[in-house]
């Protein structure tokens, strides 16, 4: 990746600098073992490409220091994998850090990336099936009887746009729960992954592929 590897602590660190001497410091953790699977590995590498280049490249035009820095999880089950990655960074004279969660599952069976709609059944849409089966977790993972200032279409898809739900764009497999990631992005005061709901598979039986159609 360009920067200096710590194995004992899976880690990747680099200085960017600018013409203006501006400096970002880039810290990254990442499971050195999934980059070198054949599956995963050339997904994962993309990414973490993508997250050096960004935030330890500093533009010319940029005045103010700034870090960055990215951890991980991953969720293993016996035929998928999910990596799920927090990104954190902040620019001196910013009123506060920036975050967001990029999430990643591959099915090891069949060796291949799975986007969300390769979960259900074929002509699925997830932004228009789920919202009704997953409302209920969503509503206590978001405490929405607490917290009156927040409704619950704010964490379903839109048309205008994704709301907290950022579209479903970031979730992963955890056992026998789909876990979905709210929202994906910092959104003002509300940090990434706010609300993580859990919604055990067998509740999406009736779309779900392998359940209600075949596999």
């Amino acid at each position: 990746m360009g920067g200096t590897w710590d194995g004992s602590k899976e880690s990747c660190a680099l200085t960017g600098t600018n013409a203006k001497n501006t400096t970002a410091k880039v810290q990254a953790t990442y499971p050195i073992n999934l980059l070198e699977d054949p599956v995963t590995g050339p997904v994962l590498r993309q990414f973490l490409t993508g997250f050096f280049n960004k935030f330890g490249q500093p533009n010319d035009n940029l005045t103010q220091n700034s870090e960055a820095s990215l951890g991980y999880k991953t969720y293993k089950s016996p035929h998928t994998v999910s990596v799920v990655f927090t990104e954190d960074w902040f620019v001196t004279g910013t009123p506060h850090p920036n975050d967001a969660v990029v999430t990643f599952t591959f099915d090891q069976t069949n060796k291949r990336q799975l986007e969300l709609a390769d979960l259900f059944c074929p002509g699925v849409d997830p932004l228009t099936a789920l919202p009704p089966l997953v409302r209920p977790y969503v509503e206590q993972a978001a405490a929405l009887d607490k917290t009156p200032q927040f409704s619950i279409g704010e964490f379903e898809p839109r048309p205008d746009h994704g709301g907290y739900s950022g579209d479903y764009k970031a979730w992963y497999l955890d056992g026998d729960d789909l876990v979905l990631v709210m929202p994906a992005e910092r959104m003002g005061p509300v940090h990434s992954a706010a609300w993580q709901p859990r919604i055990p598979l067998p509740a999406l039986q009736s779309i779900r592929r392998g359940g209600a159609c075949a596999a």
